[in-house]
């Protein structure tokens, strides 16, 4: 069997169910590059072993299930080089074209903080059971970043457009019982009950037929890909070209260095006419002394030499 890095998984878990579970207690199963790829390799080898007939995704400890991209590595690499998110975009997709086309129920066991990316697996998750300490939120506008990987697409179909517009536009957090009230999960129990509840699910569902509950899958999958083929391309475009802008950048930065991002004075420059994406104009300069080419417009000198500009 493979040996991961960033994910348990288990194929004994349950009766004819496999466990994935992200691995990162430390920075609160918020995942990384690789905790994507792994998550892809476990859901395609429960695939294909026809006797794991349900899965079941979580997170390592009692205080997060997920909390999305890790956003260390979202500053640290993709800040420096946004062209390379579009590459990372891909992996992304994959992890949610896995969960809804493995033609196999896949349950999220929700066992406590869930934001971003992971507040997306559970929409993208066909049942969702959630711990009474679970807590739901879209940080992604504190940051710079916006909720388009899954819960723009998915939220208004379980909780109507103007709640998913609050959940992500105010960047609002609700706690299990809403989530459960608002149609996010199925059921909320205490977080020592959750396990029993899930194989419970599971149980009831071994007395149904099989292929039954794969066809009604690929049915549901039509309302889940039918707005997600027509958008995921487009956010992996607007994250790979506007994750190395002065949002995104200050954003992240500030997440990382603890402190409060300055996005009033941002606002306020913005108002002032900057672009935040070209701050100091069009990359439109050259130096005439070192052949440096593609400086920002407004600048002096050279970035490279030194030598003032023309």
């Amino acid at each position: 069997m493979t040996e991961y890095k960033e994910i348990i998984y288990d194929k004994e878990w349950y009766d004819h169910t496999a466990l994935i579970a992200i691995n990162r207690p430390h920075e609160h199963n918020s995942y990384t590059l690789t905790t994507l790829r792994e998550m892809v390799s476990a859901i395609e080898d429960a695939m294909w072993d026809d006797d794991v007939q349900f899965i079941v995704l979580t997170g390592v400890g009692n205080k997060a299930f997920c909390t999305g991209g890790n956003v260390h590595e979202y500053a640290e690499e993709y800040t420096k080089k946004s062209s390379d998110f579009w590459k990372w975009g891909e992996i992304y997709g994959r992890v949610f074209d896995m969960i809804m086309h493995c033609g196999k129920p896949v349950i999220a066991r929700v066992n406590g903080v869930t934001a971003g990316g992971g507040f997306e697996f559970v929409a993208a998750c066909d049942l969702a059971i959630a711990s009474e300490n679970a807590r739901f939120i879209s940080p992604g506008p504190r940051v710079g970043m916006t909720s388009i990987g899954g819960l723009s697409q998915w939220l208004p179909l379980h909780m109507g457009i103007k709640r998913t517009a609050e959940i992500v536009m105010l960047s609002s957090e609700i706690d299990a019982k809403t989530a459960y009230q608002w149609g996010v999960v199925n059921e909320v129990v205490p977080l020592e009950k959750l396990d029993e509840k899930v194989r419970e699910y599971i149980d009831r569902m071994l007395d149904l037929s099989a292929s039954s509950l794969w066809y009604f899958k690929v049915h549901l999958n039509w309302w889940r890909d039918l707005i997600w083929r027509l958008t995921w391309e487009h956010g992996k475009a607007w994250f790979s070209l506007n994750i190395g802008s002065v949002e995104p950048s200050e954003g992240l930065w500030a997440f990382k260095e603890k402190r409060k991002p300055r996005m009033r004075e941002i606002r306020k420059k913005i108002g002032e006419g900057m672009d935040p994406r070209y701050p100091y104009g069009p990359l439109m300069k050259k130096c005439e002394k070192c052949g440096a080419e593609f400086l920002p417009d407004s600048s002096k000198f050279c970035l490279v030499c030194g030598a003032e500009l023309e």
